[in-house]
């Protein structure tokens, strides 16, 4: 039974607008982003159990584990005794079965959407670490038992928003209980995969479904039977795509505000970070930073609860994973734990009951550091790290963060208008634009499609391309990476430059001309200081102009900061 009525979809108002409360316009989610609901005790309908009727139990002795009725029962109650801090509903998609897939946020203005980092948890994805079920329900009491009383959880709960989805695989977790209640020949079935039929077997690897990188590498299985069949498409399987759908909800104006996922599975004791689909440390699609950042953070929290940690594909090249998404289509910082007990002589996935509180306990300070990162994860690899990629604003292009191309709609840029990717290298007597980044792979570029004349794709024209707002505090500075380029027809009528708009007007604060001379493509920096405009909240645009017909003209702009010393 739905525990709880899902709202209308109202188009261009977030998801907390929608529920009636009030958030400034700046707030409002992507028009088609899915929607939560509001507290499930309160939207439930009079008289209705939230929660369905029990129907699977674990084995003797392992009665300390929750089924899916109990772990739903725990978490409305937890949400019921402490209302302030947190609430649950369900994500809009449900499991193939059609169970609910429950989530819990966590803040201290908990109805509110705030402008606030945010992390999320999830567990069990595959259907036998039942374990997992108890560190996300562990977590929910950290902080429903700690908030007011411990000032660590205090200020975590006011400074973060937490989210927690219990049971990512309802069906096939209770699928894996389906013979305890036979005395006779009690035991657990050792399930991986959801519950969807294929033809002649049963279930897909929700952790292989994922759309990036899916079905690559040796790093899952195209076999129906096989335990990481990781189904006939990308996103085939319904949990799949309540995980992502609910992962595209917190993009706000454009920008994500997930800083750091967790996902819990079992077994091993290893904390894992991107990527599962290759065993290269830095490929392409992966910045130095990040390797970084995510490295660092893994030692750390391994140093807290003596787990190992290693990159995802030093066990096995596994594609198609939620980290491996998460970090590389929305740029989380992402990390599975791999949780008790380390070897299977020690339980393997069914260790017992008796071992819960223990194992769940001693990730209490390695789970508790990381998300008191979350504001700067990049702290971890370093002070010129933080001092670089920390600041009001840091972008490395490497993915969509709400650039807006011609936002006043007079560009005359008939080619080459600005675009962010992957761009492809041109020669024209000489390199005009360049097919690398000055980091990872993603710039914004007047064209990304090589080209090998003066009219093949070139700048034509003007284009401009505008910045998310930006708060700017005192004594901050812009900084950037740029390329600027073009043939021996150019004159000063070409152009690359940067303005910085707020209320008040708007200044032109670095330019490049064109001159009568060949200039090849080499990334530059540049830093202007923004000290008149400290306390306001602005946006940089770049524009670039070819203002001669027969000349070539190439830009590109990377790694765009705004720092503090």
């Amino acid at each position: 039974m739905r525990r709880r009525r899902l709202l209308p979809l109202l188009l261009g108002c977030s998801l907390f607008a929608a529920l009636g409360v009030a958030v400034p316009v700046a707030a409002h989610r992507d028009a088609l982003a899915p929607r939560l609901a509001t507290n499930g005790p309160a939207a439930a309908p009079a008289g209705v159990d939230p929660c369905p009727p029990e129907s699977h139990r674990f084995l003797p002795g392992d009665g300390r584990y929750h089924t899916y009725t109990e772990m739903c029962e725990e978490v409305v109650a937890v949400a019921a005794a402490h209302p302030a801090i947190i609430q649950w509903s369900d994500l809009p998609t449900t499991s193939y079965q059609g169970r609910d897939i429950l989530l819990a946020k966590i803040s201290d203005n908990v109805a509110l959407d705030e402008d606030e980092p945010e992390v999320f948890f999830n567990a069990l994805t595959h259907a036998r670490e039942h374990i997992t079920v108890e560190q996300a329900l562990a977590m929910l009491q950290w902080f429903a038992d700690g908030y007011g009383v411990d000032s660590r959880i205090t200020d975590i709960v006011n400074g973060r928003e937490i989210w927690i989805v219990f049971m990512v695989n309802p069906d096939g977790g209770e699928f894996d209980l389906r013979d305890t209640a036979d005395a006779t020949d009690a035991r657990y079935l050792s399930w991986r995969k959801n519950r969807q039929p294929n033809d002649g077997s049963y279930g897909t690897d929700v952790n292989r479904n994922f759309g990036y990188r899916w079905g690559c590498c040796g790093g899952s299985s195209s076999n129906p039977a096989a335990i990481t069949y990781r189904g006939p498409s990308a996103w085939s399987s319904p949990e799949a795509v309540a995980l992502r759908d609910f992962v595209l909800s917190r993009r706000v104006g454009g920008r994500q505000q997930i800083r750091i996922e967790v996902a819990f599975h079992a077994y091993g004791r290893q904390i894992l970070y991107p990527y599962g689909y290759t065993t290269a440390n830095v490929p392409s699609d992966m910045t130095d930073h990040d390797w970084r950042a995510l490295s660092k953070l893994a030692i750390a929290m391994g140093s807290r609860n003596g787990y190992r940690a290693t990159q995802t594909s030093s066990n096995y090249v596994a594609s198609g994973t939620f980290g491996d998404w998460a970090y590389g289509r929305q740029r989380i910082m992402s990390f599975t734990f791999e949780l008790h007990p380390r070897t299977a002589a020690e339980g393997g996935f069914y260790p017992p009951g008796s071992a819960i509180a223990a194992a769940v306990e001693e990730n209490r300070e390695a789970l508790l550091y990381l998300i008191e990162q979350a504001d700067c994860p990049y702290r971890a690899a370093g002070a010129t790290y933080e001092q670089q990629d920390c600041g009001p604003f840091f972008d490395d292009l490497e993915m969509d963060r709400a650039w807006q191309v011609d936002p006043l709609g007079t560009d005359t840029a008939t080619l080459g208008r600005w675009q962010r990717g992957d761009a492809g290298g041109t020669e024209a007597g000489g390199v005009k634009q360049r097919a690398d980044a000055a980091s990872g792979r993603g710039v914004l570029a007047t064209g990304l499609l090589p080209g090998t004349s003066a009219g093949e794709l070139d700048l034509d024209g003007v284009t401009t391309v505008q910045s998310p707002p930006i708060e700017v505090p005192p004594a901050a500075r812009l900084t950037f990476r740029f390329t600027w380029a073009h043939d021996a027809l150019s004159s000063d009528a070409d152009l690359l430059r940067a303005r910085v708009l707020h209320d008040a007007g708007q200044r032109i604060v670095w330019l490049r001309r064109g001159e009568a001379a060949d200039r090849d493509a080499v990334w530059g920096a540049a830093s202007v200081d923004l000290a008149e405009f400290a306390g306001k909240t602005v946006r940089i645009r770049f524009e670039a102009r070819d203002g001669d017909v027969d000349s070539l003209v190439e830009a590109a702009i990377d790694e765009v900061r705004v720092t503090v010393p």
